[in-house]
């Protein structure tokens, strides 16, 4: 399936959105979708995701990307350079939930 470009570029806006509003809504749009993402979706959300956990600076926002984050790795379509981003993320600054979906990532993929 594919949610076509778009929604794609929505998704992209929603996510650098200076609202935390849009930023969660984005966020939970993508696990929402996460079925409907083609292979180059899957790697363009999960690279925007990554950027998008180590610049954020509000803590709901965070866990909502991350979770997504592990939402899109189910879909067995990410690489471990999608997801890049995050070893700038420094682990003794995020909460529990965070660290969780944090250090699944980086088990999996680093």
């Amino acid at each position: 399936m594919t949610i076509g470009n778009s929604n794609l570029l929505g998704i992209a806006r929603d996510l650098s959105s200076p609202s935390p509003e849009a930023r969660e809504e984005a966020s939970e749009r993508i696990c929402d979708w996460v079925h409907s993402f083609d292979r180059r979706e899957v790697r363009v959300v999960a690279a925007l995701l990554s950027s998008a956990v180590v610049v954020e600076p509000e803590r709901d926002c965070r866990e909502s990307e991350l979770n997504a984050l592990s939402e899109l790795t189910a879909s067995g379509l990410v690489e471990a350079e999608d997801l890049a981003p995050l070893r700038e993320l420094r682990r003794d600054l995020l909460t529990e939930p965070d660290a969780e979906h944090y250090d699944y990532l980086v088990n999996e993929y680093f």
